[in-house]
C-alpha cells in the first residue's frame, strides 16, 4: 500500500477529469492511502465560489474530492514545529540552489513536502513544475533531508500518476 499526498494543483486537474477521480477512489484504501493537510484543504477553500464547472461550483467539487480521498482524521496530517523547521531549511537551501521564487510563493509547497517527509509518505503527486517540482526545489529537499537523515518522498508529475492509474485499471480489465 502506497502512502500518497496529492498537491493542491492535482485537485485542480482532477475536477477536469472525473473518470480518474472514480478510478483513484476505487484504489483507496486497498492500494493507496491518500493523506492531506490543512494547508492543502485551505488552498482548495480559497477557490472563488463563483467559478463553475459542469453546473457545480468548482470549490465544492474540489473539497468533496479532497474529503472523499482523505477519509479519516488521522489521514489529515497535523502541522508541527518539525515541519516548520524543515520547511524553513528547505527554503534556505532552495535559495542556495539559485531558486528564484520568494518564500511567500514557496511557503505552501515547502510545508506540503516537509509534511510528507516528516510523516514518511511514499509519493507526492504535483502538477507544479515551476515551484514544488523545480530542479532547485527538489535538490534542496534532497540536501536538507540527507543532512537530517530523512527519506525523500518520490515525486510524481500528475500526468505520470494518471498514466499509472489507467495502467492499473487496464491490468485488471476494468
Amino acid at each position: 500500500m502506497k502512502k500518497i499526498m496529492l498537491d493542491t494543483s492535482v485537485y485542480g486537474r482532477l475536477i477536469e477529469d472525473l473518470d480518474i477521480v472514480e478510478k483513484i477512489g476505487k484504489l483507496v484504501p486497498g492500494e493507496y492511502v491518500i493523506y492531506g493537510t490543512r494547508t492543502i484543504r485551505d488552498e482548495l477553500r480559497d477557490t472563488p465560489r463563483k467559478i463553475r464547472l459542469r453546473e457545480r461550483g468548482a470549490r465544492m467539487l474540489l473539497l468533496s474530492i479532497y474529503d472523499s480521498f482523505v477519509k479519516k482524521n488521522h489521514h489529515n496530517l497535523q502541522y508541527n514545529k518539525l515541519i516548520d523547521t524543515l520547511a524553513r531549511d528547505y527554503f534556505k537551501e532552495y535559495q542556495r540552489q539559485k531558486g528564484s521564487l520568494s518564500n511567500e510563493s514557496m511557503q505552501h509547497d515547502l510545508i506540503i513536502i516537509a509534511t510528507a517527509t516528516i510523516y514518511q509518505l511514499d509519493i507526492v503527486v504535483s502538477d507544479d513544475e515551476r515551484s514544488m517540482l523545480s530542479g532547485s526545489a527538489v535538490k534542496a529537499y534532497s540536501i536538507v533531508n540527507a543532512k537530517y537523515g530523512l527519506k525523500n518522498p518520490m515525486f510524481k508529475k500528475y500526468g505520470d500518476f494518471k498514466k499509472e492509474i489507467i495502467r492499473r485499471f487496464s491490468q485488471y480489465g476494468i
